[in-house]
Parts: structure tokens; sequence; C-alpha cells
């Protein structure tokens, strides 16, 4: 039999056979899945935070002091306004409990979390300086260090008059004359001119929380093309554990037959990687999509067939196929960079196909 018959027999058999198609059709189902599972885990970088006694209504989205023992004081209400009305990279939450702070931090759905007493300025005043604000947050937070930047300088805002005042009033060469000297209205006015203009030394964090966004989860990279390309190479494999199987018969161990088994299965799958890639989201040009998926497979179909020639046992290939498609997950950047976190790892992705066709993206 020529090779033209020979290759299209197998291309009308391959597409009968139910693991072909079962293959095929979880493409698509993948990419819908992996797709709902990206956009639901994207969200504005959130704090939370629990001031005692103070608490937001859910239907006019005001703050609201409850009647508790511990009333907060004016300046923490003044607090709890700022952080909620702030407008930044993040956004704060206040929450009702600290139950709630330390569940939603360790539930993922927060970045991290403070937690403010009640005398927090009064205690500031007095020289306390420690110990007074808890901050929760995971190990794996990366935005606690600005974070605390813009808190503390919420919290700053609404303590240096007071501290001011204390000062001028007890502390200061004109202590004893301060109240007949100058006016509090004064002093106060002049201190918001001077905290406003750019005579004070100041951070600013521009921007807004829709701009800059995390994943919950901790899958740094988009995985649907990765996972695509290891199942573009799995395919080639599926062709050779056929080829495998077909060549225990002598008829059918020649070359026409490796290189059709291996090819017919790739050529199934590389056009429903080009639809999947497309459907996801992800296409950044149809000519360069067709081309980098056509040359990954012509690069699958070579190298299964040069571990078909190494590999002459079946039940051998069959054993490491599992190791291999591990190691393609880990090594290549399908789901994390492993390089960014462990640079000596970095050769390891050379070994892996995936991670020439992943690189071009």
């Amino acid at each position: 039999m020529n090779f033209k018959r020979l290759f299209l027999t197998q291309l009308k058999q391959f597409i009968k056979e139910p693991e072909a198609f079962l293959l095929l059709l979880s493409l698509p189902i993948l990419t819908i899945l992996l797709s709902g599972i990206g956009k639901s885990q994207e969200q504005a970088i959130r704090v939370v935070c629990y001031l005692p006694g103070i608490s937001v209504s859910d239907t006019s989205e005001q703050l609201l002091t409850t009647d508790t023992d511990s009333a907060p004081d004016a300046s923490l209400s003044t607090l709890a306004e700022k952080l909620y009305r702030y407008d930044g990279l993040y956004f704060f939450d206040i929450c009702t409990s600290e139950q709630e702070v330390f569940d939603a931090v360790a539930g993922n759905r927060a970045e991290c979390g403070y937690l403010f007493p009640t005398n927090l300025y009064a205690e500031l005043l007095k020289g306390n300086l420690r110990e007074l604000v808890t901050t929760v947050a995971s190990p794996s937070t990366t935005m606690l260090p600005v974070i605390n930047e813009t808190v503390y300088s919420l919290i700053f805002e609404g303590l240096a008059i007071d501290a001011l005042n204390q000062y001028l009033s007890e502390d200061s060469s004109i202590a004893a004359e301060y109240d007949t000297l100058y006016d509090k209205n004064d002093v106060e006015e002049l201190y918001q001119k001077y905290l406003l203009d750019d005579s004070a030394f100041h951070f600013e964090y521009s921007g807004n929380p829709e701009e800059y966004r995390f994943t919950k989860a901790s899958v740094l990279l988009s995985p649907i093309r990765g996972i695509l390309s290891v199942l573009v190479l799995l395919s080639a494999f599926t062709g050779a554990i056929s080829f495998y199987h077909l060549a225990e018969t002598s008829v059918f161990n020649t070359w026409k037959m490796r290189i059709s088994s291996v090819t017919v299965p790739v050529l199934y799958t590389m056009p429903v990687m080009l639809i999947c890639i497309y459907f996801a989201g992800l296409g950044t040009g149809l000519v360069k999509e067709f081309l980098c998926i056509l040359f990954y497979g012509a690069a699958c179909i070579l190298f299964t067939l040069l571990l078909t020639i190494i590999i002459k046992k079946r039940v051998i290939f069959v054993s490491l196929l599992p190791l291999f498609i591990l190691a393609c997950l880990i090594f290549t950047p399908v789901f994390i960079d492993i390089s960014v976190f462990l640079p000596a790892m970095k050769p390891l992705s050379y070994l892996f196909l995936p991670y020439y066709y992943l690189i071009l993206f």
C-alpha cells in the first residue's frame, strides 16, 4: 500500500475511534472551563478593616456608628470614612467583626486586613506607638508594604493636627500663652494648607482599583494555551502508542505506518487547538497563530518519531509518558514560570517542546 492511501485510511480510522473523539471534544470543553475560572478569579485588590463600633449600611453605603460600650471617637470615625472613600490602587472594606477580617484574608478574598482599637488616637497622643494596629496578611502577599504606607498616612492625617495642638498647648515654649496668642481654627487652617500643597513631603500612589488587579488563585499564568500545547504533544504520543500496537505484527512495522500513525492525531488536534485559542480570546493574529501551531505540530511529530526509534518497547514508552507530561506541566510555563522563583531550573525547560511554543507569545 502506498503512503498516500495508507495515510488517508488511518485518517478515517482515527476519527472513528472513541478515544480520538473524546480527545478532540475535551479541548473546547477544557477551554470553556478554564476561561470561566480565569474570569471569576480576577478581582480588584481588596483590603479589609475592622474599626470597633463602625459598620457600613448595605442599602445606603454610608458609614454607621453602632451603639456599643466602646463607641469610637470622632478621629476613628474620620479614619473609617477616609479608608472607605479611598480611591487608589486598592479599595478598603469595613468589616463588622475581627473574625470577618481573618476569614477574608484566610479565604484569599482580601490581600490583607487591619484591626484598629477604639482608643487608637488617644494612645498615639500618649506616645504609645507599639502593637496598636494588628495587621492580618498571608505570607504570599506582595502589596502589604505599599498598603501599609497608605493606611498609616491616613492615620497620620487625623493624628497630626491633634498632636500639633497638644504640642503647642503643653510642650512648646509658648504653651502658657498659646490660647491667647493663637486661635485653634487658624492653626488647623494653616495645617490643612501646608498639608495639601507641595511644601510637605508625601507619597502619592496614583491610579484606581480597576487598573490594578490580581488573581486569587496561585495560578500566575493563563493555562489555556499551555495546556493545549501539551495536549497536541499528547496526541502525537497516542499515535505512537497506536504504532507500537500495530508494530507487533511485522507487516505493519514500517516507516510509512510509523509516520502516519503519529501524524494523523496531530493533524486532527491542531485545527481544534486554533479554534480553542480564538474562542478563549487569546488569538494574536490568524497567520501567526496558524504558522506557530503548524511548526509546533511538526516538531511534536518529529520528536515523537525520534522517541519511537530510541524506545523500542511499548511498555517502556507508556511507563515514561505520565512522567514526561507531568514534567512538561512543571518545568514549562503552562501554569507558572518556575524560573522566576528558581532560576537554576531554567535549563530544564529547554528539554520540553511546549516551552518553545509558549515563549512565542
